[in-house]
């Protein structure tokens, strides 16, 4: 009856899983159960000299290893070894199973997109979901696979399982949702059309998160995506900093293509890292800075295997630049190679 009673309370209170109580009962139980052993083991059992051996053999007995180098031969010591095994396991499992409860936990709430991501830094944000979601990540862990990405959709859990790729769900002109991605310290934020939101109002959308963003961190690069060219002057004063037509590039390649075939097979080998060569953007060496466009030209070819395609100074971008055109400081170069050029 007096075991019922206790089992029924035991029962009650391993419900609350209190983690801390969990703790200090364990060690009650290893302690009190290794005090009584010994006062009630000593001088009979010749296994038990010191606290210490008592002390060792609830440590084994807890951890349900069971050596069996030390064992009690009384009978009272044989409770004492009855109640720590009934009730002292029972503690450490659902102290282990509490602690194993919170990193699932974590784990699942960082699936489902509702745990703040931290210390994140230089970062891409990803702002919405379509079908391009999957082929940007591929993109950009072909340049850097170790880059960082943030998700921010309106899903249930994350879409693509990857390192390197987080999420956080909701909508992303959430200024809460932002915070959680750490949107403050990110180098770029890429903005998409929703294709879930019918007519314009995915265009919208996209406005409101750029708005967002820009207005809290204006340092932020924005790249949005839209289908409507009429929105392009509204994504502008929101504070984009390149907006990407998807009807209008499609439009044109389709005309590109009919006119010069085969054209837009050297436009897909460019734009891809998967293969070839690729468009890149970087500063202008200072061994280049005086120099003219014509000899710029020839020096980036017998140096980096590359070809200038464009120059973007402060004010400008010119492509295809005049022979005479001088590089300055500041100017960058829009060239065309394998890989990225390292830039000493």
């Amino acid at each position: 009856m007096i075991f019922y009673i206790i089992f029924k309370k035991y029962v009650r209170f391993i419900r609350k899983e209190n983690i801390g109580r969990l703790l200090i009962i364990s060690l009650f139980m290893l302690f009190a159960g290794s005090i009584l052993l010994y006062i009630l083991e000593k001088g009979k059992n010749q296994n038990i000299d010191s606290y210490g051996d008592a002390l060792w053999w609830g440590i084994v007995t807890l951890a349900t290893v069971g050596y069996g180098d030390i064992f009690p031969i009384t009978l009272a010591g044989r409770i004492v070894g009855a109640f720590v095994i009934l009730f002292g396991i029972g503690f450490i499992g659902l102290f282990t199973a509490s602690i194993a409860s919170i990193f699932v936990e974590k784990k699942l709430r960082q699936d489902r997109g509702l745990k703040a991501l931290k210390n994140l830094k230089g970062h891409i944000i990803i702002c919405g979901w379509n079908y391009n979601v999957t082929e940007i990540i591929s993109e950009i862990h072909l340049d850097n696979k170790e880059r960082e990405i943030v998700i921010i959709a309106n899903l249930n859990e994350n879409p693509i399982d990857e390192d390197h790729v987080h999420f956080v769900r909701g909508n992303a002109s959430d200024m809460n949702k932002l915070e959680m991605a750490c949107f403050k310290t990110a180098d770029v934020a890429i903005v998409l059309h929703d294709d879930s939101i019918p007519g314009n109002g995915g265009d919208g959308q996209a406005i409101l998160t750029v708005l967002a963003i820009k207005k809290e961190q204006p340092n932020v690069y924005v790249c949005v995506q839209i289908l409507d060219e009429n929105n392009v002057e509204h994504c502008k004063r929101a504070g984009a900093d390149e907006v990407i037509v998807t009807g209008a590039m499609t439009s044109k390649l389709l005309v590109q293509s009919a006119l010069d075939h085969g054209v837009t097979r050297v436009v897909s080998e460019l734009m891809s890292k998967k293969y070839g060569n690729e468009i890149y953007k970087i500063p202008c060496p200072q061994k280049y800075i005086g120099h003219n466009f014509k000899s710029a030209l020839a020096e980036f070819k017998d140096d980096y295997d590359g070809i200038i395609i464009g120059i973007e100074k402060p004010d400008q971008l010119l492509t295809n630049p005049k022979s005479d055109v001088i590089l300055n400081k500041g100017d960058y170069m829009i060239v065309i190679s394998e890989q990225r050029p390292h830039i000493d």
